[in-house]
């Protein structure tokens, strides 16, 4: 009878740590701006907090915001910001345009992809 006492909390335990959802390893600051044009945008940093993380995609507002992903503003360079490869505690910083104020944010990593959303 003990025996069953024991057992089933424990077993309750071990299910909500299976169910619970994995934490990010990453942090995302998502910042809403206004150009001085008047046009709105949307800045996105995504923090590693892991010791290596590849960041292959950003994405706002399933994709109507339009990404700013090259790196120089010369046109013979055609590096782009996206994919970067993280280590703990660095950032990359992309923003958006389109007249955009974030609703939504998804982050594709090699780990995995995370949905941030704003109301």
């Amino acid at each position: 009878m003990k025996f069953k006492h024991i057992l089933v909390p424990a077993l309750l335990v071990l299910s909500a740590r299976v169910l619970a959802e994995p934490t990010p390893p990453i942090k995302v600051e998502t910042s809403n701006q206004v150009h001085p044009a008047g046009t709105r945008y949307v800045t996105v940093v995504v923090t590693s907090l892991d010791d290596s993380i590849n960041v292959e995609n950003i994405d706002v507002n399933r994709g109507n915001c339009r990404i700013d992903n090259q790196k120089y503003l010369s046109s013979k360079n055609k590096e782009t910001i996206l994919p970067a490869t993280l280590h703990y505690g660095q950032s990359v910083r992309v923003s958006f345009y389109n007249n955009c104020v974030a609703s939504e944010v998804v982050v594709t990593t090699d780990k995995g992809g995370w949905r941030y959303t704003y109301h």
